[in-house]
């Protein structure tokens, strides 16, 4: 019976759609243009990063010159988890060479200036569109006369994604305190390769590390 009823729910879609077409004039040939117009419109929408930066203002950053990552001097579950992780010297790799690029070295021994840490969260959200389902319409009225829109529901649709956040903070030996915070919000992939990790890996880092120190 359920099949029965989605095949007619299918075909009634197609005939109102099709109606609905015509009335505007569309063809066979320029409904496919449309068509794939629409595909590749949507297909440059993903959703890219946002970046936040924060820092203290009052603090004179040109005295840094070493850095250590905050995980090597502060054991934690945390930090423990990451170091079980491939993913983390994948991170530390480029963000290390991203703070060598602007003139930083790190010192895995001795006295360094500020520590360096990061934290990464996941979470899902779900988005829900669509009308009721059944038949729906509307009538206007212009200049040129009435017009009449039919349309078809199957009801609303559910989609989740996932979205991801980025925190990369620097911390000032002397004080423990964060003197400067970056932060990258973004919609994530449902599968994503090891290439397209990494990829986005680069980009965020170099994104938010291209602003430390601050001007």
């Amino acid at each position: 019976m359920s099949i029965r009823l989605l095949r007619v729910n299918s075909i009634m879609k197609m005939v109102f759609l099709k109606y609905e077409l015509s009335v505007l004039g569309f063809t066979n040939s320029s409904l496919r243009c449309a068509v794939l117009a629409l595909v590749v419109a949507l297909a440059g929408c993903a959703d890219k990063p946002t970046y936040e930066i924060d820092y203290d203002q009052n603090f004179t950053f040109t005295q840094y010159q070493s850095y250590r990552w905050y995980d090597d001097d502060h054991a934690s579950r945390e930090s423990q988890y990451r170091r079980q992780n491939s993913s983390d010297q994948r991170v530390r790799s480029v963000a290390n060479g991203e703070l060598v690029a602007r003139g930083f070295r790190e010192v895995t021994r001795g006295n360094a200036d500020f520590w360096v840490n990061y934290h990464v969260t996941k979470r899902q959200t779900q988005k829900i569109t669509g009308q009721e389902q059944g038949m729906h319409g509307g009538v206007g009225v212009s200049n040129y006369g009435k017009s009449v829109s039919l349309g078809y529901s199957s009801g609303p649709s559910v989609k989740t994604y996932e979205d991801g956040t980025a925190v990369f903070d620097v911390i000032d030996i002397r004080t423990s305190k964060i003197v400067w915070r970056g932060v990258a919000e973004g919609r994530l992939k449902n599968k994503m390769s090891s290439a397209e990790k990494q990829e986005l890996r680069v980009t965020v880092l170099h994104e938010l590390l291209s602003a430390f120190p601050p001007q």
